[in-house]
């Protein structure tokens, strides 16, 4: 457990503020007053209608609308998908749109497709809204801008990272849970992750005398023997690699490791760092290429489709926290053993839904060769940045894993959007294992509530530093 004072604050147990009074945010205006019109179209044109379940016999129909790898799975009866609606708008509130508009013409990527200001060729240290609404949907209806532009696709992925970080600092409670093809959980682990931002931060620009984007703090909480494995990353705005140390309790030592490390596997897990919310790594260590839109089928919980998060305001009136009774994302072995008769995958879908939206995909390649995967492909939604879908070559280009990220759309502040993952599974194939992460709610395996917080003042860079790496469980 955390015996740190700052952390004892942190940590307290979350059902505790469930009987302090606490305030709801209304739902923010999203700007796509079209969206229903916009959905049933996509209904007529992929021939799928709400409440339809496609399975092995039907396959087929869903053949153009998801990655080659999870089609297979249908098609072998691994994975069954029911299809839904969203009944409400997931777009971004207009706050994002406008304050990004402001930025038009005043940013470009240098030769290394990092970040800089147009006027004066150097790395920003503030920037406010997304950096290129020039291939912001609303500015780039048809698409053309980023398929013209070589750099579309980059600037796509640094439009994500301020689109999805507007809430200055995000700390959440995450579990980790082990799962074998043929005999389902395994294990778990929980974990805190925080992330303190220096762009887009809703308190305005603070002092930054590192020259870095972000600071991001992974930190193993259960079970003993793993507990205290701390992870501390600092992303520099000029693009250089990640400063990145690690807390090994078994030797009490601070090792620094390279940047490349936060590819290596996760506590041993199927997932890797960088993987967070399907892409926490470098920009500008890939290459980035955009190759098509195309009418997709989105994976979200059904909960979720049918209302957004509404996140509470604490009584320090600055921090915004998801409620103790969400519902947490669940997989196919949480149900049961039904999942072993009726041939479905241990770590399939089981409280989730498809709905139609327009997606990008859009193809990375590493320039690091220690990076410990090959080329990917992602399948992004269009219009809220969220990278649904991971699938992932190894350095050998052999079909290795696919990831698969639900994401949450959330009311906080006034403000309305994706924000983070509900959680997500990764299927390494070649291994026969999957690694399923979960963020909200109470999932089976580790029994205990986990929750997010947004803009909480005790996640600030005093906590991310080298000397507070080894401390953090004392």
């Amino acid at each position: 457990m955390f015996r740190n004072s700052m952390f004892r604050k942190l940590v307290m147990p979350v059902l505790a503020f469930a009987l302090i009074a606490a305030f709801t945010v209304q739902s923010a205006d999203a700007k796509n007053s079209k969206w229903k019109e916009q959905q049933q179209s996509l209904f007529d044109e992929m021939g799928l209608k709400p409440g339809e379940t496609i399975d092995k016999k039907d396959w087929e129909r869903i053949n153009e609308y998801l990655p080659e790898s999870m089609v297979r799975w249908v098609k072998d009866g691994v994975i069954e998908m029911r299809i839904g609606a969203m009944e409400y708008d997931i777009t971004h509130d207009e706050s994002l749109i406008k304050d990004s508009a402001k930025n038009a013409g005043k940013y470009t990527l240098d030769e290394k497709k990092n970040l800089i200001e147009k006027g004066s060729g150097k790395p920003p240290l503030w920037v406010h809204g997304m950096p290129f609404p020039e291939v912001a949907c609303e500015n780039d209806p048809d698409s053309s801008n980023i398929k013209k532009d070589s750099n579309g696709a980059a600037k796509f992925i640094y439009n994500r990272l301020l689109a999805l970080n507007r809430h200055g600092s995000e700390m959440k409670y995450w579990s980790c849970d082990w799962i074998g093809f043929t005999n389902g959980f395994e294990r778990t682990i929980k974990n805190y992750w925080a992330r303190s931002m220096y762009w887009y931060r809703p308190d305005g620009q603070v002092p930054n005398p590192g020259k870095l984007r972000y600071r991001d703090l992974t930190v193993v909480l259960e079970p003993f023997d793993v507990a205290g494995t701390a992870q501390l990353t600092l992303r520099h705005i000029d693009g250089s690699e990640d400063e990145l140390y690690v807390y090994v309790p078994a030797i009490r030592r601070v090792k620094r490791m390279s940047g490349a490390n936060r590819s290596d596997p996760y506590m041993g897990s199927d997932i890797s760092v960088d993987e967070g919310t399907c892409w926490a790594g470098l920009t500008s260590s890939f290459k980035w290429i955009f190759v098509e839109e195309r009418n997709a089928l989105f994976l979200m919980t059904e909960w979720n489709t049918k209302h957004p998060l509404k996140m509470r305001l604490l009584p320090n009136g600055k921090t915004w926290q998801s409620p103790v009774d969400e519902e947490a994302m669940r997989v196919q072995w949480e149900d049961g053993d039904a999942w072993k008769e009726s041939g479905l995958a241990p770590w399939g879908p089981a409280n989730m839904v498809f709905v139609p939206r327009k997606m990008y995909v859009i193809k990375s390649e590493p320039l690091d060769a220690y990076y410990n995967t090959g080329n990917v492909i992602y399948w992004a939604d269009k219009e809220t940045y969220w990278l649904d879908y991971k699938i992932i070559w190894n350095r050998a280009d052999e079909y290795w894993k696919t990831m698969i990220v639900p994401p949450m759309c959330s009311d906080w502040a006034g403000k309305h959007g994706i924000q983070h993952e509900h959680g997500y599974m990764t299927v390494d194939e070649k291994l026969k294992h999957a690694t399923v992460i979960y963020r909200g709610g109470t999932p089976k395996g580790l029994g205990k509530i986990l929750y997010t917080e947004f803009n909480n003042p005790e996640v600030n860079p005093r906590m991310f530093t080298v000397e507070r790496l080894k401390t953090l469980t004392k």
